[in-house]
């Protein structure tokens, strides 16, 4: 059986300037965010806003077939 101690003797240690770029237990290299998420959120950037513009759209049509309804009313009541 292999033995999964370590000799003391066999450790390093690591100075503090090597270590100012860990976070997290990881070094960190990133150079800025990962290009498929800043994809990722464009894409629903563009959902979004075809969203709010096709429920602006019903919205509008909706008023405007309220407003129609309402002369049809007023209309057969006898008003102008």
């Amino acid at each position: 059986m292999a033995s999964n101690e370590h000799d003391r003797d066999a450790l390093e240690s690591i100075d503090l300037a090597s270590l100012q770029a860990v976070t997290g237990g990881r070094v960190s290299r990133s150079s800025g965010p990962d290009p498929a998420v800043l994809q990722g959120i464009k894409q629903l950037a563009e959902i979004i806003t075809a969203v709010g513009q096709n429920l602006a759209q019903t919205q509008a049509q909706g008023g405007q077939q309220m407003m129609q309804m309402m002369q049809q009313m007023m209309q057969a009541r006898g008003g102008r």
